[in-house]
């Protein structure tokens, strides 16, 4: 059967679909959404891994400059600085603890969901597992402080058997109570969190519901200032400082 009419013109098919422009921007507006929230959960997982990130950046740069005549005293100004880091996390922890503890006694969590104390024990025990990883960390570099050579003990405690490369195991180690100490207060954050906001499923609008509403607002503007400032320090600062250092930035 001929398609074409006299003026050689194809003819419209009955069978043709129509064309609708919103299918070709809902087509082009799915991959800008799914970039868009691969970048935010790219962004999270950097802020919550942020100290690890700094960790090993100057851990990077101690290995570099392993051959600078001032080695030594770069290696033992950080060990100097973990050490207090890992004691200021110990006494952090343990009062994180002292807190969880007095909130676990409140009246108020006889009516609680039962995630907020499963959430609150679980801070409790990531407190005090911090408490005692600092105190084993503090006992390692005991043992180093005592060697002669322990700047150079240091290093190979920190890198890789074949290359200048921070060891994995090291860093995860000497993390431990940073991240602990970390996951402990996000942990009582959100129970505290869930505590005041049921009101406002739970019963109608009343004084409870206007302070978890107020507790909205807080919690909202200090975790966005968090996330901003630990985006701030692995996107920019930190790439900013490994490029006037020449080291690669992971």
């Amino acid at each position: 059967m001929d398609v074409y009419n006299n003026n050689h013109e194809p003819k419209s098919s009955t069978n043709d679909h129509s064309h609708h422009p919103h299918q070709d921007h809902e087509r082009n507006e799915r991959p800008s959404q799914t970039y868009h929230l691969s970048r935010t959960i790219l962004m999270i997982h950097h802020t919550l891994q942020m100290p690890w990130h700094c960790q090993h950046w100057t851990i990077q740069q101690l290995l570099s400059t392993r051959s600078s005549p001032t080695k030594e005293a770069e290696v033992l100004l950080w060990e100097q600085n973990t050490k207090e880091q890992i004691q200021f996390v110990a006494l952090a922890a343990t009062l994180v603890a002292g807190v969880v503890g007095a909130s676990v006694a409140w009246s108020a969590t006889n009516e609680a969901h039962w995630l907020v104390l499963v959430l609150w024990y679980g801070s409790l025990v990531m407190s005090l597992y911090c408490v005692i990883i600092a105190f084993h960390l503090g006992i390692l570099f005991s043992a180093y402080d005592i060697r002669p050579d322990r700047a150079d003990r240091i290093l190979d405690m920190l890198k890789q058997r074949e290359k200048e490369e921070p060891r994995w195991r090291s860093q995860w180690v000497l993390n431990m109570p940073i991240a602990l100490f970390s996951w402990s207060v996000i942990s009582y954050l959100v129970g505290l969190a869930l505590l005041v906001v049921r009101p406002l499923w739970k019963v109608g609008w009343e004084r409870d519901s206007w302070i978890a509403t107020g507790f909205l607002v807080y919690f909202v503007l200090s975790t966005s200032l968090y996330f901003i400032v630990g985006g701030t320090i692995h996107g920019r600062l930190l790439p900013d400082l490994a490029h006037q250092s020449g080291v690669a930035w992971p």
